[in-house]
């Protein structure tokens, strides 16, 4: 699209700049991708406001009422990962570093029950620092061990052709590849279908790639895991926003975006809305894909089956007691694929956990009761303490469009931050970043439509924050 109209320096600043001749933005959306825009856009001189439709900002980063204690549980466990540069910078900008506990191991638990505390090295480079957590792995073979390290090697030194993608699907490259049926079920199939949001015979090779190089080789730090302890409504709809509003950003709340007004030389000059219309100087459209194709048909790729979502199912469960006595599983061959325990710290109900199972679609046939039955027999079956625990409420809740499906070609529809309208920019997890749809593409999206807006505004912009640096060795083994 950037090539249809290429951006042109702002310069004279228009009535609605206000009486100190300081442009406006208005960043349409308040998920964390909006909420990274209007920060980073507050380190410049601009006026900056974020419009809303929803009462509380944070997107898809949300929480519901607690109906057992009546505080606040989220809608789906979000974690990053040490790998998302980006997402770990603005929390420590806006002071939230505080509410993210660091978990360096990872617990896998085998089809028999068997536990695998699986914690990468301090003391090993990269990507030697993985030799602990594969051996940790107890319920595969050394043979199996092996083959998965080598998986991981060889899918390190993957390419594209430059016909696309040579490889296709995930799950066809790691068959081609020898990996054994064991080791794709019990490994592969729950790590990148929990990283990617998508079945493996649907995700790209590329986007597996990028979760083993990005999240395991890269760096000793890459796997470590970063678990709110506070509710994600909390931690983004209040304490961000707070945050942000002392650096002068506007936070408008209960306003649907209908539209984006341009002017005779389609510039956008105007945020229309159910409360009338907000003059802007630049305007960051920061919403959902299938909400942004409404505001702005022309610049968002239509959804169909190469631009698709991906479902994810949380299954909230209250127990009378603690059954669950680590902080996060794996659950591999099941049908639950991570559970979470909030710490007593963290001042949640006791017995509370919640289950995780992406790419969700059609699963058991769409009938929440058998999942429900399903996932509590699992819980039964894998914590002893589960299997007298008495269950108190449950509650699923699935969101059909959770993220973007990472399909094989999918990148050559995603859209650059910067589009055919000089001052309008595209923000949000499905745009062009170069990552799947997770917090950190989130944020990195938000930062790049802010650079791009304080580019086109003669404001300039720090870049992304780095990834993390990769040694000689891995260097020379991802190319």
């Amino acid at each position: 699209m950037n090539d249809l109209l290429s951006p042109v320096p702002f310069s004279n600043a228009r009535a609605d700049s206000g009486p100190t001749g300081r442009p406006l933005v208005v960043v349409v959306g308040g998920g964390l991708a909006g909420l990274a825009a209007a920060a980073s856009l507050s380190s410049v001189d601009v006026r900056v406001t974020v419009v809303e439709a929803r009462r509380r900002v944070g997107g898809r980063a949300a929480s519901f009422e607690d109906p057992v204690t009546g505080g606040l549980v989220d809608a789906c466990q979000h974690v990053a990962m040490g790998c998302c540069t980006n997402f770990l910078d603005l929390c420590r900008q806006a002071g939230l570093a505080d509410a993210l506990r660091r978990d360096r191991t990872l617990w896998f638990i085998g089809p028999d029950g068997e536990r695998a505390a699986c914690t990468p090295s301090r003391l090993l480079p990269a990507p030697m620092h993985l030799t602990p957590l594969l051996v940790g792995m107890r319920h595969f073979s050394f043979r199996e061990k092996f083959s998965l390290g080598l998986g991981m090697l060889r899918l390190a030194r993957y390419r594209e052709s430059t016909g696309g993608e040579a490889g296709g699907t995930a799950l066809e490259w790691l068959e081609a590849a020898g990996q054994p049926e064991r080791v794709i079920r019990l490994f592969w199939q729950p790590v990148l279908e929990s990283a990617l949001g998508e079945s493996i015979d649907l995700v790209s090779t590329t986007a597996a790639r990028k979760v083993v190089v990005d999240a395991f080789l890269a760096h000793r730090d890459a796997a470590d895991l970063f678990v709110p302890t506070e509710p994600l409504g909390s931690l983004f709809g209040d304490r961000l926003v707070a945050w942000l509003e002392s650096r002068g950003v506007g936070v408008e709340r209960g306003r649907n975006v209908t539209s984006i007004e341009r002017d005779a030389l389609g510039r956008a000059v105007g945020v229309l809305h159910g409360d009338g219309r907000t003059a802007c100087d630049a305007a960051i459209v920061a919403l959902p894909w299938r909400q942004a194709s409404r505001v702005v048909p022309d610049l968002v790729p239509a959804a169909d089956e190469r631009f698709a979502g991906s479902p994810i199912t949380a299954v909230h469960l209250w127990f009378d007691r603690d059954c669950i006595d680590l902080p996060h599983a794996v659950l591999v061959g099941r049908v639950s694929q991570w559970v979470f325990r909030p710490d007593a710290a963290e001042g949640r109900q006791p017995g509370y956990c919640q289950v995780v199972i992406s790419a969700s679609r059609g699963l058991l046939g769409g009938d929440r009761d058998a999942l429900l039955a399903t996932v509590v027999a699992e819980l039964r079956e894998t914590f002893p303490a589960a299997r007298d625990a008495v269950l108190l409420e449950a509650r699923v809740v699935t969101d059909p469009t959770a993220v973007l499906s990472v399909r094989p070609g999918v990148d050559a529809f995603r859209p650059a931050a910067e589009t055919a309208v000089p001052n309008l920019f595209l923000a949000g997890d499905w745009t062009a970043t170069g990552w799947p749809s997770t917090m950190e593409g989130a944020v990195r999206s938000g930062r790049l439509a802010a650079i791009a807006a304080g580019r086109q505004l003669g404001r300039p912009i720090a870049p992304l924050t780095a990834d993390l640096a990769k040694n000689p060795v891995v260097r020379l083994l991802t190319g």
